[in-house]
């Protein structure tokens, strides 16, 4: 997993905002070809792989561990 500069400024902002101290990656559901993930402020719970992305503390819930290899979170405005 990787996390862009401005997706860093972000979260930064919104887990100082929500006093989280970082997020969680978990199983969201189906989809029509494959798992779903969801992001959250969320504890890492027991079986999270936690790790430190770009400063941003992240707890990757092991069984997605596998879809988030390429994943980047980004950032954007639009109007």
């Amino acid at each position: 997993m990787q996390i862009t500069a401005q997706a860093k400024q972000q979260l930064e902002d919104m887990l100082k905002q929500h006093h989280a101290s970082g997020i969680r990656v978990a199983f969201a559901g189906m989809g029509c070809c494959s798992q779903k993930i969801g992001l959250s402020l969320d504890e890492p719970q027991d079986d999270d792989v936690i790790d430190v992305v770009n400063g941003i503390r992240v707890a990757i819930e092991n069984r997605v561990v596998p879809q988030t290899v390429q994943v980047t979170l980004d950032y954007q405005t639009t109007p």
